[in-house]
């Protein structure tokens, strides 16, 4: 199932989706006055699925597409209401489904974070050097969710960089440029 956010809430990817057969979720914009009546006529927490139809226009030429819709009003998540909109051809029981479902896209989100924080930054036009950077970028994220998935959520990507740096100098793998001299003065300060 492909889960897309708002930035994606367009006739032309549902159609690509539809031609392709693929199940989809994109939480949709609130533009317009088309659901205001449905979305009022429910209580808190219910839901509504609907047929709608949209254009898309692509090589000057209409083509016609429909696709499901699901409101969703008032729905708790972490502890505040919100009104949820949803274009999908997934036909599900709850309310809550469709919302557990989309908010698996998170993990996308939490994804991009951490990778830029990971993210070694270059000035390199090679685009050589820059996939391997991004794909060491992967490769490290995947080596601290390994290890989270043993050691809990309380391992951090903070400790596992530091638990990185520890493992790689206690093995010969690096060595810090400066660290004698930082040891001198360390212990000088420590010692005093």
């Amino acid at each position: 199932m492909i889960l897309f956010d708002r930035g994606f809430d367009s006739w032309g990817v549902i159609y690509k989706l539809k031609k392709l057969g693929v199940p989809y979720l994109i939480f949709w914009k609130k533009q317009g006055d088309w659901y205001k009546e449905h979305m009022e006529s429910l209580d808190d927490g219910e839901f509504h699925d609907m047929k709608r139809e949209g254009t898309y226009n692509r090589n000057k030429t209409n083509h016609k597409v429909s696709s499901g819709f699901v409101l969703i009003k008032q729905l708790e998540y972490d502890g505040k209401k919100y009104d949820w909109i949803f274009a999908t051809n997934l036909k599900l029981e709850t309310a809550e489904s469709y919302v557990r479902r989309y908010k698996k896209r998170w993990g996308i989100e939490t994804i991009y974070r951490v990778t830029d924080d990971i993210r070694i930054y270059t000035t390199s036009t090679k685009s050589i050097i820059r996939y391997f950077l991004f794909m060491f970028t992967c490769l490290v994220y995947n080596i601290w969710k390994f290890f989270q998935m043993y050691l809990g959520e309380d391992f951090t990507l903070t400790n596992h960089k530091t638990c990185m740096i520890i493992f790689m100098a206690k093995h010969g793998m690096i060595y810090p440029k400066h660290y004698d001299k930082l040891e001198i003065i360390a212990e000088k300060f420590f010692n005093s």
